[in-house]
């Protein structure tokens, strides 16, 4: 039986949580706080399996118990429960890179359709908490999954998949002005362990002219290692799709364009997209890649959710089969499920790709990693503070 510690100074809240923990199977709602002073009293005290905590908190805030639990080595996985404000917004992307592993939203009502998709996704945190997995298998050695794997760029072909919408041109774009000054030398948290060891690389077929990535559950943290270990000149743009709702993933861009050396934003329609910076796909909407006038584009817009997600990382890769571009870098962060594969396998036909996938040991759940490599279409796996190096070497940067 999983026991969990809830935090919350919303006595219905308390109750709601309580209530869905304890209809898991599996799952015990075991003590209640309603402050951080004495949910971290509790944590010195007892043995929990995971904890779900309010960030706004009386006393000592959700944010200083993940803060005092890391400097005191207290190992038990948080899930970090928020309202949809800009203040709680920033507050859990602060938290998400202090240790929290999952965020879920509060509901605006405590019934109804609010309260079923808060269950839902309650339940699906909790589980990411404790590495129980939900429908995937068991996942491969990790000692295999760390190792650097180098592929052949050979086509692989799409599986079937949910209709992805086709770019549509646009009329105008948006030049965002270079700064004139370059950004002041970052001091990056993370200290990098020592890069894998990578096999020579495949011939070279030419300049790479654009990376794209996916992530999801624990990508908030790899942003925010990998991001900032990349070079100042990196000479592409890169694009990413994080699974998040609306509102979050511009203060993820601005917490980590704090610490990186590239320009982070969150990706605006018809924007250009430049080289040196990195563009983060709006939450709650799609990003594709289209071409205007030469020119690489973002395209933003609120087509329904494919296979659930929006915005969609297969939505993204398949969009840049129809570039002009040929050499095209993909990388595929932790995630829950499978996003980014079957639109890398379709990908692949039209395309030259090298695809690096990170590694089962450093991600916090091993699904999206892992549906790629099981697909064959990974070229390299690598720790998560090996993977910036990995990309420098193989766009010679």
């Amino acid at each position: 039986m999983y026991q969990i510690l809830v935090v919350d100074d919303s006595a219905l809240m308390r109750k709601l949580m309580c209530d869905i923990i304890n209809s898991i199977q599996g799952f015990q709602a075991t003590d209640v706080c309603s402050d951080g002073e004495s949910a971290y009293r509790a944590l010195t005290k007892n043995s929990y399996d995971a904890v779900t905590m309010n960030m706004m908190l009386p006393r000592v805030s959700g944010l200083e118990v993940l803060k005092r639990m890391k400097a005191n080595d207290i190992r038990v996985p948080v899930v970090a429960i928020c309202a949809a404000v800009k203040e709680d917004q920033d507050i859990t992307i602060e938290a998400l890179e202090s240790g929290a592993v999952e965020f879920v939203l509060r509901p605006y009502r405590l019934a109804g359709p609010d309260k079923m998709s808060f269950s839902r996704e309650l339940e699906k945190a909790l589980y990411v908490a404790v590495g129980k997995p939900l429908t995937e298998a068991a996942p491969v050695n990790a000692s295999q999954a760390a190792k650097t794997v180098i592929r052949p760029n050979r086509p692989t072909p799409p599986p079937k998949a949910a209709p992805i919408p086709r770019p549509a041109p646009v009329p105008n774009v948006k030049v965002a002005t270079a700064p004139s000054t370059p950004k002041a030398e970052p001091k990056p948290e993370v200290t990098p362990s020592p890069t894998p060891t990578v096999a020579p690389r495949p011939a070279r077929t030419g300049k790479y002219s654009l990376i794209a990535i996916a992530s999801s559950t624990g990508g908030p943290q790899a942003l925010h290692t990998m991001i900032p270990m990349l070079p100042e000149h990196l000479g592409v743009p890169v694009v990413i799709v994080q699974h998040m709702p609306k509102g979050f993933t511009e203060s993820l861009a601005e917490r980590i364009d704090s610490k990186a050396k590239l320009t982070v934003k969150e990706a605006e329609p018809n924007e250009v997209l430049l080289p040196d910076h990195v563009y983060i796909a709006p939450g709650g909407r799609h990003l594709q890649v289209i071409e205007n006038q030469g020119k690489l584009v973002a395209r933003v817009f609120d087509d329904p959710p494919v296979n659930n997600l929006r915005p969609c990382a297969d939505v993204m890769y398949e969009s840049l089969e129809h570039l002009s571009i040929d050499n095209i870098l993909c990388v595929v962060l932790t995630g829950m499920g499978a996003d980014g594969s079957k639109g890398i396998a379709s990908l692949r036909t039209k395309k030259k790709l090298y695809v690096i996938t990170q590694s089962e040991d450093t991600c916090v759940v091993y699904g999206m990693p892992k549906a790629t490599d099981q697909m064959g279409l990974s070229n390299q796996s690598a720790p998560i503070t090996g993977i910036a190096n990995a990309i420098v070497k193989e766009i010679g940067g």
